[in-house]
C-alpha cells in the first residue's frame, strides 16, 4: 500500500499538516525567545514520529530527513540529532526484482557479464543496493550497486508530496526567514543526483584521478561500460571501517598517522578541490590492512566556486582588521542573507561574539556568559532571514563528520597544528595577486568614505513620511488581496467536502482521499490566511 502514489501524498501531506499546526499553536501561545525548553520538546517529539514514519514509507522521507539533519540554520541540535539517527534501515528486495533493472539496463542476462552473483544483497538503502559478484572477463571481483524497483517514481511522488507541503509552509512565518524554493530547488538536486547513478560515476572518476598518485588514499575502479543511470560497476574492495579500532591494533596500524593523513586529504579537498565528498562516514571511508583509506559513494558531493573561496578569504581578512560591515558584505556575497535581512543587526551580533572572544580569558571565563553569547547568536540566526546555502551545509556535514572520526582515531591531534601550513598555502594562492595591506589601508579607509552616507541620512529626514504613507497604502492593499484568497480557500473547502463524501459513496476512494486532502489542506490555509490579516491589522508601522 505504501507504494500507492495517492496514499503517499496523503499521508505526506497530512503527516506535516500537523507538525505545522502543533508549532502554530505553540507560537500562539508563547512569544518569540520563551519557553523554548518546551518548543525544544514538541520539536523532538515532532522530529522522532518523522523519523518513525519515514522508515515505514521509506522512500524521499529518509532521504529528506538525512538532507535536513545538516541544516543547523533550521533547528536546534537535539532535532538535528534525531535526524541524524535516520538511517537507511530498509529491507532488502529480491534478487528477481534486481535482476530484471539490471538486464534491462545492459539489454543481456547477467550470466553473461558476471558469476557468483550474491542472492541477497550484501548492503541496501533507500535507494539502492549493492550485490557481489565475479567479472567474468577478469575473473576479479566486483560490486553491483543497483536502484531499488520502483524507486524512481516513488520519489517522483513524494516531490510532488513536498509541493503541496512548501505552499503550506510558505503560509507560515517560515517563509520571512527561510527561502522555501531554494530550500526545495537544493533538496531536489542533491537527492535527483543520487537517483541517476551516471553523476556517481562522473564524481568517483573525478576523484580517482584526483588521488591517482597519492600513496596513502584509494579510490575503486569502475566499470564503465557496465554502468548505467540505474546500475554502477566498481572494483570490490576488502576493508573495515576506519573507526574500528581492534581491526588497526590487529594490524598495527598507526592511529595518528592515519588522523593526520585523513586530515590533510580532507583538507586538500575543501580548500583546493573544488569537489568534496559530502558524506564520509565511517561507512564510506574503510581502511586497509596496510593503513591505506578507502573512499566510497560520491552520490552525495559538495561544491565551492573560486568566487566562494575569494569571498570566505575576504571574510577571514576582514575578521583580522574587525571591519564588521565587510564581514557582513561577504556572507551576503556567499548567499547566507535573504534579501530582508537586517544587516544592521546582524553586525551587531558579529562584533558582539568577536569583542567577547577578544577581550576574555577563554580558559577561565564563566561557562554561563559563554552559553549567553551563543544563545543571542542562536536567537539572531532564528529571527533573521539567514539561511545555509546547501553547499556550505554540506561543507559543514563534511567537516564535521571527519573531525568525529579523528576524535575516535587520534583523541589528542593537534589540528591547529597541521592545519597552519594548509591555510597559510591556501591564503597564498588565493591571494598571491592581491596587495594585502592595500586591502587591509582599504578596510578602513571604507569606514571614513562612509561618514558622508551617514550625514545624507540625517539629512532624509522629509522623505520618511512619504515612505509611512506608501507603507500604509500596501497594508490595505495587501489585507484586502488576503481577503480575497481567504474566501476563495474556505470555498474550494466547502466544495470539497461533498465530493469526498460522493467518492466514499460510490466507493471511489481515491477521489475521496484527494478531495479530502484538498478540503483539510484549503480550510486549513482559510484560517491561516485569517490569523495572518489580524496580526498585519495589529503590527505597528515602521
Amino acid at each position: 500500500m505504501k507504494r500507492w502514489a495517492l496514499y503517499r501524498i496523503f499521508v505526506i501531506v497530512t503527516m506535516f499538516a500537523r507538525y505545522i499546526w502543533t508549532i502554530y499553536r505553540f507560537t500562539r501561545k508563547n512569544r518569540p525567545g520563551t519557553n523554548t525548553e518546551e518548543f525544544e520538546r514538541i520539536m523532538i517529539t515532532i522530529a522522532r514520529d518523522y523519523k518513525k514514519k519515514a522508515l515505514r514509507l521509506e522512500g524521499l522521507l529518509i532521504k529528506l530527513g538525512q538532507f535536513l539533519s545538516i541544516r543547523a540554520d533550521l533547528f536546534p541540535p537535539t532535532v538535528l540529532m534525531e535526524l541524524t539517527e535516520l538511517v537507511d534501515k530498509v529491507p532488502s528486495s529480491k534478487l528477481g526484482e534486481s535482476r530484471k533493472i539490471i538486464e534491462e539496463d545492459w539489454g543481456m542476462p547477467i550470466e553473461d557479464v558476471v558469476d557468483n552473483i550474491s542472492p541477497r544483497p550484501i548492503a541496501s538503502a533507500s535507494i539502492g543496493e549493492v550485490y557481489s559478484a565475479t567479472l567474468k572477463s577478469n575473473g576479479r571481483k566486483v560490486a553491483i550497486k543497483v536502484q531499488r524497483p520502483n524507486i524512481e517514481q516513488i520519489i517522483k511522488t513524494d516531490f510532488r508530496a513536498m509541493r503541496l507541503v512548501i505552499a503550506m509552509l510558505r503560509r507560515t512565518s517560515l517563509n520571512k526567514s527561510t527561502d522555501l524554493q531554494s530550500l526545495y530547488r537544493q533538496m531536489v538536486f542533491v537527492i535527483g543526483d543520487e537517483l541517476n547513478y551516471r553523476t556517481e560515476l562522473k564524481n568517483g572518476l573525478y576523484f580517482k584521478k584526483m588521488y591517482e598518485t597519492n600513496p596513502v588514499i584509494y579510490i575503486p575502479d569502475y566499470y564503465e561500460e557496465h554502468c548505467t543511470n540505474r546500475v554502477l560497476m566498481m572494483e570490490w574492495i576488502d576493508g573495515t571501517r576506519i573507526t574500528d579500532l581492534e581491526f588497526l591494533a590487529e594490524h598495527q596500524i598507526d592511529r595518528d598517522e592515519l588522523a593526520r593523513n585523513l586530515f590533510l586529504n580532507a583538507g586538500e579537498q575543501l580548500l583546493f578541490g573544488g569537489k568534496f565528498h559530502a558524506d564520509p562516514h565511517p561507512g564510506n571511508v574503510l581502511v586497509q590492512t596496510d593503513g591505506k583509506i578507502v573512499l566510497l559513494d560520491f552520490g552525495m558531493i559538495g561544491a565551492t566556486t573560486p568566487d566562494d573561496m575569494r569571498a570566505i578569504q575576504g571574510i577571514l581578512q576582514s575578521f583580522v582588521t574587525l571591519d564588521y560591515d565587510a564581514i557582513v558584505d561577504g556572507l551576503e556575497d556567499l548567499r547566507f542573507l535573504l534579501p530582508n535581512a537586517n544587516k544592521q543587526n546582524i553586525r551587531q551580533a558579529i562584533e558582539k561574539a568577536v569583542n567577547f572572544y577578544l577581550e576574555s580569558d577563554m580558559e577561565n571565563v564563566d561557562t554561563k556568559l559563554i552559553e549567553k553569547v551563543l544563545s543571542d547568536i542562536e536567537l539572531l540566526v532564528r529571527n533573521e532571514p539567514i539561511q545555509l546555502p546547501a553547499e556550505f551545509a554540506f561543507f559543514g556535514r563534511a567537516a564535521s563528520t571527519i573531525l568525529g572520526i579523528l576524535q575516535i582515531l587520534s583523541p589528542k591531534i593537534n589540528l591547529l597544528e597541521l592545519a597552519k601550513p594548509m591555510v597559510r598555502r591556501w591564503l597564498d594562492e588565493e591571494g598571491k595577486n592581491q596587495n594585502r595591506y592595500l586591502q587591509i589601508a582599504g578596510s578602513y579607509g571604507a569606514r571614513l568614505l562612509a561618514f558622508p552616507r551617514l550625514v545624507n541620512d540625517a539629512l532624509s529626514e522629509p522623505t520618511r513620511w512619504r515612505l509611512f504613507e506608501q507603507q500604509k497604502f500596501s497594508r490595505v492593499a495587501n489585507m484586502e488581496s488576503l481577503k480575497i484568497r481567504q474566501w476563495t480557500s474556505s470555498l474550494v473547502g466547502i466544495v470539497s467536502l461533498p465530493v469526498s463524501y460522493g467518492g466514499y459513496f460510490l466507493s471511489q476512494y481515491d477521489l475521496m482521499g484527494i478531495s479530502l486532502t484538498i478540503a483539510v489542506v484549503a480550510l486549513w490555509n482559510a484560517r491561516r490566511i485569517g490569523r495572518q490579516i489580524v496580526r498585519i491589522a495589529d503590527e505597528p508601522f515602521k
